[in-house]
């Protein structure tokens, strides 16, 4: 949640992105679950009901996905296409890059 632990994130590099998000991750982060921080950024969401809405799906695909992700921090970046799929559909996406990311696959 603190700025540092985000850049720390950034500062590894390593991303996983598909047309709905970009994900990075830090494996480093020294506890024994996942982090997941958000960005929903009005630049890319305009409206307030569709950063919330995207907040909302990144977060329960993250509960979701917790189990099979080793000790990682990860901050989930919210693209602008989100605005115009249905929940299943961006809840699905996203799920694919979280099996991606506990698999180990790059982009």
């Amino acid at each position: 949640r603190q700025r540092h632990e985000f850049e720390a994130v950034f500062a590894y590099g390593r991303t996983f992105s598909s047309r709905l998000y970009v994900v990075r991750i830090n494996p480093h982060n020294n506890l024994s679950v996942a982090r997941l921080g958000i960005i929903a950024a009005r630049k890319a969401l305009p409206r307030a009901v569709d950063r919330n809405r995207g907040k909302r799906l990144v977060r329960e695909a993250f509960r979701q996905a917790q189990p099979g992700l080793a000790a990682v921090d990860v901050v989930v970046q919210l693209r602008s296409a989100l605005a115009k799929l249905d929940n299943a559909t961006a809840r699905n996406d996203l799920l694919g890059l979280f099996a991606r990311i506990s698999k180990g696959r790059d982009t």
